[in-house]
């Protein structure tokens, strides 16, 4: 993908996320990231987090960052550890430019534990794996060697108008979510 096409995509999908109180970042490379993640974690008042290692974290470095900084970092024991846990982060498979939506495509439950039962859900993603539209996502979802045991959309933060018809955020998942586009070539998910 050229870089003007990936400019060009990036901008549509930081768009329509913040149109639904999603946060939108994007960075050259995953040191750049940790950083950045690091930053909005300090100014949002992030004491700990729950972080499924990735390949844009571990290049990133992100543990030793964080650490540094005093924020107390858990990268096990998912089920026990992210109900009280303040933020998480992971790394998603693809953004979707026409929707701003993000996927994850990954039977691992520790991926759902860190994006759906902490309040701010950090989603990191290679900017090379941003598509178009959802009728081209469905398309590169069919066409991998094995279609993955989960797939799960994400569109801004948690909300429901269940009660009382009251747009209400966070009460089904995060009441934030920040996502950070890495351009630097990571590797692994997807």
């Amino acid at each position: 993908m050229h870089k003007d096409q990936q400019d060009d995509l990036y901008n549509k999908f930081k768009t329509k996320i913040e149109l639904v109180s999603g946060e939108c970042y994007r960075v050259n490379t995953a040191l750049e990231a940790s950083e950045l993640v690091c930053n909005v974690l300090i100014e949002k008042g992030i004491k700990d987090v729950a972080l499924l290692n990735s390949p844009i974290s571990q290049k990133g470095d992100f543990v030793n960052t964080f650490e540094k900084k005093g924020i107390i970092v858990y990268t096990d024991n998912f089920r026990q550890v992210t109900p009280d846990a303040q933020a998480g982060i992971t790394q998603v498979n693809y953004g979707i430019a026409e929707l701003g939506s993000l996927v994850q495509a990954d039977a691992d439950v520790n991926q759902r534990l860190c994006s759906t039962l902490v309040p701010i859900h950090i989603a990191l993603i290679s900017t090379d794996k941003l598509i178009p539209t959802l009728k081209d996502t469905m398309a590169t979802i069919h066409s991998l060697p094995e279609i993955p045991g989960f797939v799960g959309f994400i569109t801004g933060p948690s909300r429901t108008s269940d009660i009382e018809r009251v747009l209400t955020i966070g009460v089904h998942g995060p009441k934030q979510l920040v996502v950070v586009f890495v351009d630097e070539e990571v590797g692994g998910v997807a």
